[in-house]
């Protein structure tokens, strides 16, 4: 008994957050649930607490079975003519997949018992009360999804067969990964008819777990810990599997060994960013990827080899299942939420997508700060009530794209992402050796001087040259700017690098006060203002724009540069540190090849610099020097012939790494993730380029000295998209929730 209510104590313990957070988010009284399903009058529904489902073993491509664990909300209807007490009436069911604890999670999404859909919440195998090992995205997690859509959900009496998904982060993911292996045909699926991914990723490798070849230092272990944690407590099958509190001799036992599993699958977790194998990009990645079911194809198709699924990733997403996309301008997964808009749905109409992008990061995305509509469920609800239930109401349709312009601080429909060839221009931006224009009362302008250069629309020979006149003007070259990378003073600790890599947690206290009570404290926020990060970085500032200046999209650093690695003890150290790895356990992990990394980090960023000086950080972008586009047949060269800046499926130089040569000059390309902001008539644009961003970025630990390389034959530039006109967009001057729901969008 006492060991029982042990187990009872610690599930209570456990599930008092979910209710609290739940509670906040949905604006409801912070009740447990069947207490919350009363006071929102939901008097049909019944809670299945531990419900199972049996995958079955899949023979065609070697998935074990195992037992999942949801918890279903489910509708009765009494007045129902069919109603019985042994067949409840039968609704659409809404799926909610997670490794986060289905007891925490359901709870955000109880409003949609409101608009008549019962909630399936389950925990993804290795997770939770369910059974197997987490494999984090793996095809084992594809096959569940899929058996639990076209399989176990149709069979239920409770189903009227028809499905929809939602959810943020691994949720959304989740979502597309079973977009590519539910049941269709001709692009309609057979069940799942409609999708609600909160930002999502695409490809695993470049959007979070290395950006440009940089391991992610921030976000990942974090990530991994709070879902081992997850992990290793209690599964809510201790509370009984068929009678609630009342636990069998087997549930208990069964319960027992799945927490036992857990635990000791935490260290093969933690192996995965330790392994010297996934260093590089590889097969473990892509098969944990969305990009596997994107319409398009990389050349010759997905082969991951027989350690795989056969035919894994030859299936695509049906171009008929309705996709409603959430994405932030500041979340970890920019990037990959609009390569799944532009390339995931490439085939789908617009009458099938829709596409909402804020001034979110990762936390207040998936909670939809600024967007209430989102969290109360009522826009989700409009979504699934048209593709689900079938209802005629095609809102949103004639302009499926609506976007935050930074800024303007405002909101904007478009018909298209990427805006349309007639709106916009590519134009460029030239790094120049002149020095910058210093800004009045800015101390930034003083501080930085020695590293702070102009950016100028067109180069002269006054931006590669100095003059003088001896009986006729001479020219002698100015200096190339020289980035010093020093590993004890690193950049990105105080700027918006760290919060967003940090999911935004640091800003949930602005970013409420300016969605929630119109209180915008932006500018006393250090992240929202580069200039304490960027002393010593090497700077290119425009002169004060003459009028606005829109940019819209993704932009790429194209630049020529040395590297001499310097600092001999320096170096002596970081070598005699590697040959004692062992001593600490370290030996054979992926920590030693990333400390000896003869290697430059280039980290670039786009900011949005005020009157006053204040610098606002809009986007980055990363690359690692081995990470170039390199030729492959001479890694000296550019990769002129194949390299196209953008392109998901270019990935040659992340498989296959070429380290940089002392003193040898490289081409290099890096591309920034994309974004769109107004820089003001009186603002600058400031371009930052730095050897660090930590703590989002594992450091280089070899000091060098990095020569920007600038002259008529090796011109450095930012290239952009311009937009250039409005012609079909529409400024939205009401709430954004308001304009979403009215009838007439």
């Amino acid at each position: 008994m006492l060991k029982r209510a042990i187990f009872y104590g610690a599930m209570l313990c456990m599930m008092i957050p979910g209710y609290l957070f739940a509670g906040v988010l949905g604006n409801q009284a912070q009740e447990p649930i069947l207490e919350k399903m009363s006071v929102l009058k939901f008097g049909d529904v019944a809670l299945d607490l531990n419900v199972r489902i049996s995958i079955p073993d899949n023979p065609e491509t070697g998935i074990k079975g195992v037992e999942l664990f949801a918890t279903v909300l489910r509708h009765i209807s009494p007045a129902d003519p069919s109603y019985c007490e042994d067949r409840p009436y039968g609704r659409p069911t809404i799926v909610v997949a997670t490794p986060y604890r289905r007891e925490f999670m359901i709870m955000l999404y109880m409003n949609l018992l409101e608009y008549d859909y019962n909630i399936l919440c389950f925990d993804v195998r290795g997770s939770g009360s369910s059974g197997g090992d987490w494999l984090s995205f793996a095809p084992e997690e594809h096959y569940d999804l899929g058996y639990v859509i076209d399989h176990y959900i149709p069979q239920q009496d409770w189903s009227d067969k028809t499905v929809g998904m939602i959810g943020p982060s691994y949720m959304a993911i989740g979502q597309i990964l079973a977009a590519g292996q539910i049941e269709s045909e001709n692009g309609v699926p057979t069940h799942l008819k409609a999708l609600f991914p909160i930002l999502p990723m695409s490809d695993v490798y470049r959007d979070i777990v290395m950006h440009g070849g940089n391991l992610d230092l921030e976000f990942i272990p974090m990530w991994l810990g709070m879902v081992d944690i997850m992990g290793i407590l209690p599964p809510l099958l201790y509370l009984g599997e068929d009678t609630l509190l009342k636990p069998s001799p087997e549930n208990i036992q069964e319960a027992d060994d799945i927490w036992r599993d857990h635990t000791s699958n935490i260290p093969k977790t933690i192996n995965w960013i330790l392994s010297e194998n996934n260093v590089n990009k590889n097969n473990f990645y892509d098969s944990k990827s969305t990009m596997l079911y994107w319409p398009d194809k990389p050349e010759g198709g997905w082969d991951l080899g027989p350690e795989y699924p056969p035919n894994l990733g030859s299936t695509v997403i049906p171009s008929k299942l309705s996709t409603f996309l959430i994405g932030g301008w500041f979340d970890i997964f920019t990037r990959g939420t609009l390569n799944t808009w532009e390339y995931g749905l490439k085939n789908h109409s617009n009458a099938d997508k829709s596409l909402i992008v804020g001034p979110w990061y990762h936390i207040d995305g998936s909670m939809g700060l600024g967007l209430p509509g989102l969290m109360s469920c009522d826009i989700p609800a409009r979504w699934f009530d048209w593709k689900i239930k079938g209802i005629e109401d095609p809102f949103m349709e004639d302009h499926p794209v609506l976007l935050y312009i930074l800024g303007e601080e405002k909101w904007r429909a478009e018909k298209a992402w990427p805006l349309p060839p007639n709106r916009t221009r590519t134009e460029n931006l030239y790094l120049s050796k002149q020095k910058a224009d210093k800004i009045d009362k800015d101390w930034f302008s003083t501080w930085n001087s020695k590293n702070n250069y102009s950016l100028v629309n067109d180069p002269e020979k006054k931006d590669y040259y100095d003059s003088y006149w001896f009986f006729k003007r001479y020219y002698t070259p100015k200096d190339d700017p020289i980035l010093k990378h020093r590993p004890l003073l690193l950049h990105g600790l105080i700027s918006r690098s760290s919060t967003r890599w940090l999911m935004g947690v640091t800003a949930m206290g602005s970013q409420m006060s300016k969605f929630q009570d119109n209180i915008d404290n932006d500018a006393e926020k250090s992240w929202e203002d580069e200039r304490n990060d960027e002393v010593g970085c090497l700077t290119f500032t425009t002169p004060e724009l003459n009028e606005d200046l829109e940019i819209a999209g993704p932009m790429k650093l194209t630049f020529w540069a040395k590297t001499e690695f310097t600092k001999p003890l320096a170096q002596k150290q970081v070598d005699d540190l590697i040959a004692n790895l062992g001593d600490y356990g370290l030996s054979g992990t992926s920590v030693g090849p990333f400390m000896d990394k003869k290697d430059v980090q280039w980290v670039v960023e786009v900011n949005d610099v005020f009157p006053t000086g204040r610098a606002r950080n809009i986007t980055s972008g990363w690359l690692s020097a081995e990470n170039r586009p390199y030729n492959p047949g001479n890694p000296d060269e550019f990769d002129t012939d194949n390299y196209v800046a953008f392109d998901p499926f270019y990935d040659h130089s992340y498989r296959n790494p070429s380290p940089i040569t002392q003193d040898q000059l490289y081409k290099y390309v890096v591309e920034i993730w994309p974004v769109v902001n107004v820089f003001k008539k009186g603002h600058r644009l400031r371009l930052s380029l730095s050897a660090s961003d930590f703590p989002h970025l594992f450091p280089v630990f070899r000091p060098s000295d990095n020569t920007i390389v600038i002259d008529e034959d090796h011109p450095a530039n930012l290239e952009f998209t311009r937009v250039i006109n409005q012609d079909g967009a529409i400024w939205v001057d009401e709430d954004v929730t308001d304009y979403v729901l009215d009838s007439t969008h």
